[in-house]
């Protein structure tokens, strides 16, 4: 249709008003007012005599809807019309309602809810208009994204969508890693609400419901435990700090013996725990701590972690805490337990020094006795030695001595007296004086006395 300018209008009204005047006097006034009147009407709404574009709510006159839109139309008879773009439609009085487009990519799902009942899943790519004739809701939805570790449950009603007659709801395990998404509007994902830690600060102490989550882990985990209220068997109060490393070995067993494993873990410790200590002095039981760690100790905790479809790896001591005033007297048992053992190790450390000290005085004159004594071998060795040297050559000379006068006694002849006197003098030297005696037959004999100077 083609668009009208409104100064095309005016111009025809005026030019009629400007004839009809012409003609006749008074009617031509009354034409002339009357052309006024329809240019100032077409001028306040210029937009009826054009194409416009669409708004919610009631509208005149030719509306486009551009391409990519949907419109509802609902005309004066109630009716309801859904018209897309592109297109020109004329409408007097009709009331127009955009629809919204709901898209999903790949990695989403649209939910569609409809007024009289029903559901339906649209996985994605895809897009709908969300009609409020027909729609009561369109959601668009993410997929349940799994890796290897996780595993979700779900309910599914594999009868007919809606034949309450063949309606069997039947349990399903998905294990990733995976994109999942409901098969039909009649499933739903299992919601597990466990005890938990409220606080990384207080990760030890658990809360009901404090834990919600619907993907399950099966890796190996860990988790903290405060057993509080401890009684020792001398009424000490203890909180007994422990890890519990775990795995989830059967989900079947799990979701059908208990709906809190972290409630039965702490009420199995608990008691294991309370077993050890009873029967423990405050003293005995921070001589026993290390019991602590064998998972033997926890009969309880392993057997009802098996029970539930668990399995318990390790149990580790993380320490405990006591009352304020026991702690306190701990500390100061303690800081005078270190205190006598620094003492002591200063007194040993000091024995030590004199005991060393007194070990190289006992070597240093070990030493030099030991260095005394080998000389004083060596020198009686030498002593002996140049003795018995001496030995030898006086043996040596008297040994020569006999020989000679062996010798001297064979070639002159001289008989023993006169050899033994010769000796004698040889031994005793030259005399001070020689008296010789001769008898009257003649026959000389010789005497030889040695004497001294001081005989005269």
């Amino acid at each position: 249709m083609m668009h009208v300018p409104v100064q095309h209008i005016l111009g025809a009204a005026i030019v009629v008003g400007l004839a009809a005047s012409a003609a006749s006097g008074w009617w031509g006034v009354a034409s002339l007012c009357f052309c006024g009147l329809l240019a100032l009407v077409a001028d306040r709404n210029r937009e009826l005599l054009g194409i416009q574009r669409p708004k919610n709510g009631c509208m005149w006159g030719y509306i486009t809807i551009p391409q990519g839109e949907r419109w509802n139309v609902c005309t004066t008879a109630g009716s309801v019309n859904a018209t897309t773009g592109p297109r020109v439609m004329f409408v007097w009085g009709d009331q127009l309602t955009q629809l919204e487009q709901v898209s999903a990519t790949q990695a989403q799902y649209l939910w569609v809810q409809f007024l009289d009942g029903r559901a339906d899943i649209l996985p994605g790519p895809s897009s709908v208009y969300q009609d409020r004739t027909i729609h009561k809701q369109v959601q668009c939805k993410d997929v349940v994204s799994l890796t290897d570790n996780e595993v979700l449950v779900v309910y599914r009603d594999e009868g007919g969508q809606g034949d309450t007659a063949s309606q069997a709801v039947v349990r399903h395990i998905v294990r990733g890693p995976c994109l999942y998404m409901p098969k039909n509007a009649a499933e739903w994902i299992h919601e597990f609400k466990w005890h938990g830690s409220i606080s990384n600060d207080d990760a030890g102490r658990k809360v009901k419901g404090a834990r919600q989550f619907t993907k399950l882990r099966v890796c190996p985990e860990q988790t903290y435990f405060d057993i509080e209220a401890v009684r020792t068997k001398d009424d000490a109060l203890l909180t007994v700090k422990v890890m519990i490393f775990y795995r989830l070995a059967d989900i079947n067993t799990m979701l059908r013996e208990t709906n809190d494993p972290p409630a039965d873990f702490t009420n199995s410790v608990a008691s294991d725990v309370i077993d050890i200590v009873a029967g423990k002095s405050f003293e005995e039981f921070k001589v026993s701590t290390d019991s602590l760690n064998d998972l033997g100790s926890y009969p309880q905790l392993t057997s009802r972690a098996m029970g539930i479809g668990f399995e318990v790896t390790k149990v580790v001591f993380r320490g405990y805490g006591a009352p304020q005033r026991l702690q306190r007297m701990h500390d100061d048992a303690i800081e005078r337990r270190t205190q006598l053992g620094l003492e002591r190790e200063n007194v040993e450390q000091e024995q030590k020094m004199q005991d060393m000290k007194q070990a190289r005085e006992e070597e240093r004159l070990r030493k030099r006795h030991t260095m005394e004594k080998e000389t004083k071998t060596h020198e009686r060795e030498l002593q002996r030695a140049a003795h018995e040297a001496k030995q030898r050559e006086a043996l040596a000379e008297r040994q020569a001595r006999l020989e000679h006068l062996s010798a001297m006694k064979v070639s002159l002849g001289i008989s023993g007296d006169r050899m033994a006197a010769y000796m004698l003098a040889s031994e005793q030297g030259p005399p001070s004086k020689v008296i010789q005696l001769v008898g009257s037959s003649g026959k000389g004999l010789e005497n030889f006395v040695h004497l001294n100077h001081d005989i005269s």
